[in-house]
């Protein structure tokens, strides 16, 4: 795996902020600060851009275990929560700021003469957003966030391909439990107890595993439900690693039989191919879209397939660009995307087949290595 480089990350942030002729940015939200630092599971808002170095800012909480995770070019100091003015911790004294968040943020840009700052408006809470209005001009920075992140570099999509083969030996271990006895929920237990053996961070997001008719509901959270007889069953997870996610679903029919469930499978597989066929440098997105629908339309199978054909995946596990009808999105090299067209039948059965894919220079990379049809 390459190096992680989060120290780039966050001059990508700067450069975007002197761009916009701004002193310096308050970014807000785990996944922000994550993108910025590195830090896994961080709390506060991060502090940085052309005239202000870069300061984490935290609760007297989080203080010790976030400087000791630092990297040696962040400064971290703690703010108080509310209720714990009178407390004394053990914190030098230059690091510790009287007040809360608001007074936090507003005395490092004091500090550093910051007259007109970007705000992740998209992630910042109302009450910070609203208590810097007095004491500096603060401009929306959401849209410039959200640009940065969208193209990865060389490293980032490493880290994604690490994440990627964790998830793919957690579903190989779902896979080989499967059986009579098995669970919705034990299943998708044993899914996150293998990410977190396998070294990741932890789940992408709740793995989903779901049964025979419950495999049409995109968003199946999982049950006490017995696999029982042979039929239809859904995988959908990812794994963190270094801060980044992964996404994949697979379908398969469990036990004797399923020959028409399997060509479904097949069907909305040829689908996801056409459409993987269609990421492409300028390509628009929503193009990407029209490929999976009109494979599926040509089955008769288009009106059951009720969501976008994709997403963004980086620090958070829905990022830009999207890849769905009506999208003005257009994807440029450095974008890592899902592709994955699903056909929901309720109250009989649902397959989706999904796998990560890079915008290249030339056309595209699949990232996913896991096969798409499991027989």
């Amino acid at each position: 795996m390459a190096e992680a480089r989060f120290d780039r990350n966050l001059a990508k942030i700067s450069s975007r902020a002197e761009s916009e002729g701004l002193d310096a940015v308050v970014l807000a939200g785990k996944a922000n600060v994550t993108y910025a630092t590195g830090l896994r599971e961080p709390s506060g808002v991060l502090i940085a851009g052309p005239k202000c170095g870069p300061t984490l800012l935290t609760s007297v909480l989080d203080y010790d275990r976030l400087s000791a995770a630092a990297p040696g070019w962040l400064e971290v100091k703690a703010f108080y929560r509310g209720g714990e003015e009178l407390l004394e911790p053990p914190i030098p004294r230059g690091d510790l700021i009287r007040g809360g968040m608001v007074d936090a943020v507003r005395a490092v840009l004091a500090g550093c003469g910051a007259g007109r700052v970007g705000v992740d408006l998209d992630w910042a809470p109302r009450a910070l957003a609203s208590g810097l209005g007095g004491s500096v001009e603060v401009a929306d920075f959401s849209g410039a966030v959200r640009g940065a992140r969208r193209v990865k570099d060389d490293w980032e999509v490493e880290m994604i391909t690490a994440a990627a083969r964790i998830a793919e030996a957690a579903l190989r271990r779902v896979i080989d439990s499967l059986g009579e006895e098995a669970s919705e929920a034990g299943l998708a237990g044993l899914a996150h107890a293998a990410i977190m053996e396998l070294g990741g961070w932890g789940e992408a997001f709740p793995t989903i595993v779901a049964f025979h008719e419950n495999t049409a509901y995109p968003h199946h959270a999982p049950t006490t439900r017995r696999l029982g007889a042979a039929g239809p069953v859904l995988v959908d997870l990812g794994a963190v690693a270094g801060g980044y996610h992964s996404d994949m679903t697979r379908s398969l029919w469990w036990g004797r039989g399923g020959g028409e469930y399997r060509r479904l499978v097949e069907a909305v597989a040829e689908a996801q191919g056409e459409a993987i066929d269609a990421v492409a440098p300028g390509a628009g997105a929503s193009d990407v879209d029209k490929a999976a629908r009109r494979r599926l339309e040509r089955e008769g199978l288009s009106r059951y397939f009720i969501h976008g054909t994709g997403h963004g995946v980086g620090v958070e596990i829905h990022e830009e660009p999207y890849l769905r009808p009506g999208s003005g999105d257009e994807l440029e090299p450095g974008n890592v995307v899902t592709v994955e067209p699903g056909v929901y039948m309720a109250g009989l059965h649902g397959a989706r087949v999904e796998d990560l894919v890079l915008v290249t220079k030339k056309g595209r990379r699949l990232i996913t290595s896991f096969s798409r049809l499991i027989l």
